[in-house]
């Protein structure tokens, strides 16, 4: 029999959360989706250039700068048919000066991350700096909400696959649902 206290909730999530980012890192899909809960979703919030300075990210982890959703990836297949993706665009892909936090109230999960990455089909190199917030339920991450300059991104020219032209149209979806908010990473 095991004696041992389980863990708090915040402790697990971020060994969960610090898995996907090692999974990522590695190009290991199979270890990504074993960090994921099958109606898992990744929201990209785009906050320009605010999340790059330490007032940025404080005021991402504490509610007072939320961007725009661009993208909304919903569902397992499609975070790892996303994040597949990003394992042939990007070589390496990694992120540099990672730092993780609590949010105030020990509920929420932050990853602060500078890429340093370069475009696998043209050699340019990719800095964006990120905020991810992760939701962990049950061992399994449930929703990621990345706030970064997705012009930057944008401005690759790297082309979408399927998943991805999928998750812009939900995310043009949201700026119009009476239920889905295009702001709250939620």
């Amino acid at each position: 029999m095991n004696d041992q206290k389980p863990a708090p909730a915040a402790h697990t999530g971020l060994g969960v959360a610090q898995e996907f980012i090692r999974a990522v890192e590695a190009k290991d899909i199979e270890a990504v989706s074993r960090t994921l809960a099958d109606d898992a979703r990744q929201l990209f919030m785009h906050v320009g250039t605010a999340a790059t300075t330490p007032e940025g990210v404080a005021d991402v982890i504490a509610g007072r700068r939320r961007g725009i959703c661009v993208a909304d990836v919903k569902g397992k297949d499609e975070v790892l048919a996303y994040t597949g993706a990003l394992f042939v665009k990007f070589d390496p892909l990694r992120w540099r000066g990672q730092e993780w936090r609590l949010s105030p109230d020990g509920r929420e999960l932050y990853f602060y991350g500078v890429g340093d990455m370069v475009v696998a089909r043209t050699g340019q190199p990719y800095r964006n700096t990120y905020v991810t917030r992760f939701d962990v339920e049950d061992g399994r991450i449930v929703l990621m909400a990345e706030y970064g300059n997705a012009l930057m991104y944008a401005g690759l020219g790297v082309r979408p696959n399927g998943a991805e032209f999928r998750s812009l149209l939900r995310a043009v979806g949201r700026m119009f649902s009476p239920r889905l908010s295009a702001r709250s990473g939620r």
